[in-house]
């Protein structure tokens, strides 16, 4: 009888600790053993006090295995989660992410990337039929906003936690009063360019239009945010600033590690009367002279659209037939 009691409580208790956890989700639920230790995860946002994630997911990876465990808290805080004692990698990510794909390796590196797409995917409403073949580059989506932080090697023990980073190593003891804490230092890793054209003239005359840059980074490493060294080109959205400017904003996974390639503002201009124009101004230099490269703006002084014919039409667009007139545009930064 007494047995039976004893094991009822056990249920009753274990049923009892996976209420008590917030928004976790475990990935591969390994059974709970009795070394199981509780840890407080906190994030320290001083490196990036203005983030506002809908969602993190924190990864732990068992040292040399690919399992691992994965906690998802919603909003920027997290909280406590139950991990078995051993040696792990640590990484944590918004997973707010639908622009991203992720690709995780055995050690517990994750590369972020973004799906191939089309040159012209910037433009508003957007289709298959809306396609040119004007960049060498492959091209990729913009990625979404993302922020991280990891650890390589984090050790977890009945009564102590430790963890270290390039930097440091941390220590957490488990008191009376105290529980163990894991400290993250989370930070952007993905950077916001913008950019404006201004001095337009006779913008009034275009129909619609879109943008795209070159020589960006095709992916970059999660753990440490460093880029790839493949260039790619995205494509970018172009909306009427006022009567004489354009203007455009999208994120980017920065420059390329090590390939320079240039980077390229595209302008692609479709005009009321059917005709279209793609201009390409150099930028490379604003770019890479950027004080903040997480936070780029670029400007182009000075465009001269052709007027639009009144009550003329060339005809709509067919990407069977190339239709563009190429504009290289030389300005003075």
């Amino acid at each position: 009888m007494y047995s039976q009691l004893k094991k009822y409580f056990h249920i009753l208790m274990a049923a009892t600790t996976v209420l008590t956890i917030n928004g976790c989700i475990y990935e591969d639920m390994k059974p709970c053993f009795e070394d199981d230790v509780d840890i407080t995860i906190v994030n320290d946002w001083a490196l990036a006090p203005d983030a506002d994630p809908e969602g993190i997911a924190y990864t732990f990876y068992i040292d040399g295995v690919k399992d691992h465990w994965r906690f998802d808290f919603p909003g920027r805080e997290a909280g406590k989660v139950i991990l078995p004692t051993g040696h792990y990698r640590f990484i944590m990510y918004n997973d707010d992410t639908s622009g991203v794909r992720f690709e995780s390796g055995d050690d517990g590196t994750m590369v972020a990337t973004s799906r191939p797409g089309y040159i012209l995917e910037g433009l508003p409403g957007w289709n298959s039929n809306d396609t040119i073949t004007y960049t060498r580059e492959k091209v990729l989506i913009c990625p979404d906003m993302m922020w991280s932080g990891s650890y390589s090697d984090v050790t977890v023990t009945y009564d102590q936690l430790t963890y270290s980073d390039s930097t440091a190593t941390y220590t957490s003891r488990l008191s009376e009063s105290n529980p163990m804490q894991l400290v993250t230092k989370p930070r952007q890793i993905v950077a916001t360019y913008s950019y404006d054209i201004i001095n337009v003239k006779n913008l009034s005359g275009v129909k619609r239009m879109c943008a795209a840059m070159s020589g960006l980074a095709a992916s970059l490493c999660v753990n440490n945010g460093l880029p790839s060294s493949q260039p790619v080109t995205l494509p970018v959205k172009a909306v009427k600033s006022g009567d004489s400017s354009i203007s455009g904003k999208f994120f980017t996974f920065g420059l390329p590690r090590a390939t320079r390639a240039p980077n390229l503002l595209y302008l692609f201009v479709w005009l009321t009367d059917g005709r279209r124009y793609v201009y390409e101004f150099d930028v490379t230099e604003q770019v890479v002279k950027a004080s903040d490269h997480l936070n780029v703006h670029v400007v182009v002084d000075s465009l001269s659209l052709p007027e639009s014919i009144p009550d003329e039409s060339v005809g709509t667009f067919d990407p069977s037939v190339d239709g563009w007139t190429h504009v290289v545009v030389n300005f003075v930064v």
